[in-house]
């Protein structure tokens, strides 16, 4: 099976946003399906007892995948979500900075940008440039201070 098959895409479709609008695996839709129909199947036990359970599991095989404690991950509705959740739970400071790059979310970018402002937190330009040589090393940050010292980043 080729990699566009795994999603329900038109043929002549080449989408490269999946992180604003969807598309989802098919795989994922699959899954989504099974669980919608447990849920329409009984609304108060999948929710009131099997919910949590699956949201578990998910949170291990998840920070199995990620190298993570699965305790230490958390489910949110979207990227702005979660970026405006750390962001607001991190004890900012002035002249803190908050890491950004260029190929930034504008919705995350905003979140920064409030946040920031607020605490009087600096945003720094960070672009990221693309160089040539072995694909591991192709990006580097236009910003390249090894030594510099920073409390909080957001990647």
């Amino acid at each position: 099976m080729t990699l566009s098959a795994c999603w329900p895409l038109e043929k002549d479709v080449t989408f490269l946003n999946h992180g604003s609008f969807g598309a989802c695996p098919r795989a994922v839709l699959e899954a989504q399906r099974r669980l919608v129909e447990r849920l329409e199947g009984e609304p108060v036990r999948f929710l009131s007892r099997e919910l949590e359970g699956c949201l578990d599991a998910a949170r291990a095989e998840l920070g199995a995948f990620v190298g993570a404690p699965p305790d230490d991950l958390a489910f949110v509705p979207n990227a702005t979500a979660g970026v405006n959740t750390v962001l607001r739970w991190l004890p900012l400071q002035a002249g803190d900075e908050l890491l950004l790059t260029d190929h930034g979310y504008n919705a995350c970018r905003n979140a920064v940008e409030a946040v920031a402002g607020r605490t009087g937190a600096r945003v720094p330009p960070l672009f990221l440039q693309p160089q040539p040589g072995p694909r591991s090393q192709r990006w580097t940050s236009g910003r390249d201070n090894p030594g510099h010292e920073r409390r909080h980043g957001v990647r």
